[in-house]
């Protein structure tokens, strides 16, 4: 077989040194079949350029190899005639992005098209994931000391529960019994699930109630239309381990096919994106899971934000109020009129400035990708002031034109 190969006689036996050695490893710990993963694999490469290799994986799916009888040594792998039971097979609802990099020399920077694709939003980091440690996790629960901190990751929860790995999901207090709840706050120190929650890509199941696929499908579309980035996805090896859902798919395609359109988008929602139906789903995205540091700069430009905003409605009050009180008699009806125009004005400034205050740092904490700023609301409220301050204008000119016509009567 080496010479059909046509490896050299040097190679041939370096290929069956490895072989006895995995042999020998095999027969001395007395291994056996455990956990067998399927999936559809693409390999992405330059030709004969090791320096970038990409591989993703879809359609992710562990079965369980235990329970036969292998005293023979006949048989090494489930009969695949054979139907399985739900608990001998978990699908992973994501798909695996692995990026592998050679990188040699002077020249230690990835290629940048790699830093773009890490930092755009549509992969989510998940550090040491390992195909068979989840598969082992889920469905031999009763042989491992620990599982693996993302299994409480929201998304991939509901294919635990249907594989009958249940019993491995951290609880809310609610769903604990009384002892339960004694001997969780009695222990030593936090569990690795509690250690490590700011890992979980899609955020804890009871620490963050928010669904994900159709969330981050709703996401996609907003890409499209250019209101945010697109985010779903996990990557492994040397540059990180990347989920990408793949409902994603299919969901974006019927996107693009214009299932959706644009009648989701009520006026209210146009006008002002967080008070838009869909804004349910933009919020039910979580961050990236890479551990990023948050500045303080970017609080503090938020706070800065909304003061300079409730300074103008501030302003517009002070000025209403004055028109209120040193307007005179003569012109007293049209002084009200645009007095009572400026204090709605300055109160919907006012309001618009603590919800926009609270949106945006509530997405600067979760370091949601995509737009930060809301590109209609200063628009509207620009244009209804300046709408304002034209009507106050044409009222001057007609008081000026009927002055004037009043002194050419007197003339």
């Amino acid at each position: 077989m080496m010479d059909k190969l046509g490896l050299t006689d040097t190679e041939a036996d370096e290929w069956e040194l490895l072989a006895r050695q995995c042999m020998q490893v095999i027969s001395s710990k007395q291994l056996v079949p455990t956990m067998r993963t399927q999936y559809m694999r693409t390999a992405f490469q330059i030709p004969f350029d090791a320096t970038v290799r990409v591989s993703l994986d879809t359609n992710l799916c562990m079965i369980s190899e235990r329970g036969y009888d292998l005293k023979n040594n006949s048989v090494w792998h489930r009969d695949s005639q054979k139907a399985l039971a739900y608990n001998e097979i978990t699908r992973f609802p994501h798909a695996i992005l692995e990026v592998k990099l050679e990188l040699s020399g002077e020249n230690l920077t990835p290629p940048k098209w790699v830093l773009d694709l890490q930092n755009s939003g549509m992969l989510y980091e998940v550090h040491k994931f390992s195909k068979f440690i989840h598969g082992c996790s889920v469905m031999m629960p009763e042989d491992v000391r620990c599982v693996p901190y993302w299994v409480d990751d929201a998304s991939v929860r509901e294919s635990i529960i249907a594989s009958g790995g249940g019993r491995i999901l951290v609880r809310s207090e609610s769903e604990m019994t009384e002892s339960e709840k004694k001997k969780k706050h009695s222990g030593v120190g936090p569990g690795a699930n509690e250690v490590y929650d700011h890992l979980l890509p899609f955020g804890d199941i009871y620490h963050d109630k928010t669904s994900t696929a159709v969330g981050r499908t709703a996401q996609s579309e907003a890409v499209m239309k250019g209101k945010m980035d697109k985010t779903s996805g996990a990557v492994k090896g040397d540059y990180g381990t990347v989920f990408y859902d793949d409902v994603d798919e299919d969901l974006l395609g019927d996107v693009e096919g214009g299932g959706g359109g644009g009648g989701d988008d009520t006026c209210v929602g146009w006008l002002f994106p967080f008070c838009s139906p869909n804004n349910a789903f933009y919020m039910s995205v979580v961050a990236p899971t890479s551990v990023q540091k948050i500045e303080p700069k970017l609080f503090f430009a938020n706070e800065r934000t909304y003061l300079h905003w409730l300074h103008a409605g501030t302003t517009l009050y002070t000025i209403a109020a004055g028109i209120l009180t040193f307007a005179e008699k003569k012109n007293a009806n049209w002084a009200h009129f645009y007095a009572m125009a400026l204090l709605p004005l300055s109160l919907a400034i006012c309001i618009y400035a603590l919800h926009i205050f609270l949106w945006r740092a509530d997405r600067i904490k979760t370091r949601i990708p995509g737009r930060w700023d809301d590109p209609r609301g200063p628009i509207i409220l620009g244009s209804a002031l300046a709408l304002v301050l034209l009507l106050n204008f044409i009222g001057k000119l007609f008081e000026i034109a009927r002055y004037n016509r009043s002194q050419w009567v007197e003339l």
